[in-house]
Formats: structure tokens, sequence, C-alpha cells
């Protein structure tokens, strides 16, 4: 166990109770979660400051956040600090080395080598890639396109095995970009019919416009999924909830760092941006200043959007865990990570 803590505050004791608990399901599967370990990385970064994370920390703040609620996760590699690949790897395989209930997608970066991709993939508890646009070829993390940061190779392995991806699109317009669309609609349709997208933050859409763009296009599109991973603005979900088969739809936090601070992502037309309120300086005379951690804040837009969207039970109980955990293969009762 390491010293991490959660910062829970007495506002967010509230909203938990007087507007999440009811809606949040006994059952959670977070489809985007990350763990972390200092000693993995090779260098330590100037002004690079992360604390360890590892199963342990996730079910104890999971214990904080979802009260009394039965976890389970995906687990994604990270880039954070630039780690050493192989290290990090290690790392995650001991810390779920037979837990029930979870599930990995392995960081690969350009210069990982398929051999040992497919030596790691063969432990049943990996089931698919976590690639970074960090790692792009191009240098230019911001505008590059999938293929340079997850090569055709890399692709060809995956869609030889059926593994999922963990896409977190690059350029300015997320899902919205036309060479992202095409891209995708290439990959899905004809050149590896067999990988299993699951786009992550909603398809990149922090904001309405990207997703509202290209629904009418992925939706048509096979072997698509969404993770709503810190999104915190509703409208989003409700383009997703209302246009979108629901079972493509995976709960995902983004949890730690990206989520589990107070503040939330503000959307400032088709911008946005991390926006922490510790650190923002605001002012609040007109109200009671009190923020919330962003992942309620997610949960909040998701209970609006669902309600606009008029879901059923069996739909919100769906995207918390049940698609998840059946298009992974995690059987009914494999049991909890927290058990």
């Amino acid at each position: 166990m390491n010293d991490t803590t959660l910062d829970y505050r007495e506002s967010d004791r509230q909203i938990w109770e007087e507007e999440l608990d009811d809606f949040v399901p006994q059952r959670i599967l977070d489809a985007h979660i990350h763990c972390f370990w200092n000693a993995n990385l090779v260098q330590i970064p100037e002004g690079f400051e992360h604390q360890d994370h590892d199963l342990d920390t996730l079910n104890r703040w999971a214990e904080v956040l979802y009260p009394g609620r039965d976890m389970q996760y995906l687990i994604l590699g990270t880039p954070s600090g630039k780690p050493d690949v192989s290290r990090h790897v290690q790392s995650v395989r001991q810390a779920i080395d037979g837990v029930a209930g979870v599930r990995h997608n392995r960081l690969v970066t350009p210069d990982c080598q398929l051999t040992d991709i497919e030596r790691d993939l063969e432990n049943p508890q990996f089931v698919g890639l976590k690639p970074y646009r960090t790692y792009s070829v191009t240098g230019d993390i911001a505008q590059c396109r999938i293929h340079e940061f997850l090569t055709h190779e890399q692709m060809e392995l995956a869609n030889e095995h059926g593994w999922w991806v963990t896409m977190h699109l690059s350029r300015f317009d997320g899902c919205a970009d036309e060479h992202n669309l095409d891209d995708l609609e290439e990959y899905t349709t004809r050149r590896y019919p067999n990988i299993r997208w699951l786009l992550a933050h909603c398809a990149r859409s922090f904001t309405y416009w990207p997703i509202h763009h290209a629904i009418e296009r992925l939706r048509d599109m096979p072997n698509i999924h969404y993770d709503t991973s810190a999104v915190t603005d509703v409208r989003p979900y409700v383009t997703l909830l209302t246009r979108e088969d629901t079972g493509r739809i995976f709960w995902g936090s983004d949890g730690v760092g990206a989520a589990f601070f107070h503040g939330h992502y503000a959307a400032l037309g088709r911008a946005w941006q991390h926006y922490d309120a510790d650190r923002g300086g605001l002012q609040f005379p007109h109200c009671d200043g009190r923020p919330i951690l962003a992942v309620y804040e997610q949960l909040m837009s998701l209970k609006f959007a669902a309600e606009i969207a008029q879901l059923s039970r069996d739909q919100i109980e769906g995207i918390f865990c049940g698609n998840a955990a059946a298009a992974l293969g995690i059987p009914a009762d494999e049991g909890p990570a927290n058990g």
C-alpha cells in the first residue's frame, strides 16, 4: 500500500448523497483508469510530480467515491513521465495477477517490438493496446494521425488477434476531423475489421461539437465503442445517448490524475481546457463556492443526459458495467476487484 490520499470534501459528500447515490448502479466497471509507479521512470522529468497509485489505491479511492459499490476495471497503460515500457508492463502484470474483474490494455509506442507485444498479450488479463499521441513519430502530438503513433504493423497484429485498442484521438477537432473519420472508416470496414476500438473521452469530445459533427459517420462503423472518461460537459453525452446505440458506451473515469481533482473540463465554444479550481483563483461572492471533484461533475452530466434521453435503468446499468463486461468477456460471476 502506498500513501496516496484522496482530497474528499464535504461538498463532494453532499453531491454524492443528494444527487448521485441513487443514480450510480451497484456494479461499476471503470473502463478508463490508470496505475502509476515512479520507479518505472527512466529519468524523472524536471518539474514532474506524480504520486504512485496501484490497484490497492484504486480500490481505496473507489470506496470513498462510490461507497459500497462492486468495482471492476479496465486498467490502461499510462505515458505519465515517459516510463520504461517493459517495466511498466511488468508492474501492471504483478499488480493485477489473478485479481477478479480486472483487464488491461498494454502501453504501446511505435518503438515496441511486435514479439514483445504478442508475448505480453498471451496473458489472459491483457486484452488490448493503449497507444498515445505523445509518442507520435512526427513529433507533433497535437495534429498527428492514428498510424503515426500506432503503427500499421501493430494494427495488423491487433487485427490478427482481435484485440482492443483504447484510442485517444489527436488533431484539433478530435473525432470530427476528416482524417480521423476517414482513417477509422477504413480501419473498421476494410483494413483492420477485427480490431475493437474504444474511443476515449466520448471520442475526444470534451465540448459539444466533435461528436455532434461526427456521430452520423461513427455510428455506422462496426467495432466502435466509446468511454466517458473526463468529459464533464453534458452536451456530448446528450448526443451519444440520443443518437448512438447505448450498448456501445462504457463508463470510464480517467482516474486518477485527470479526474480526481476539484474542477472540470471547461467548454468554451468549440474549445476546452482542464480547469483546477484550487489553482484558478476564482472568487465566489455570489454563491457557496465549493467546487466538487471532476469525476462527480462527469457523473452529474451523465445523469442529466440520461434523464434527457429517457434511458431505462437497464441501459444505465449497461453503461456502468454490463456493456463493457460483455464486450471484454468478463463473466457475470467473476466477481469484483474489491471483493
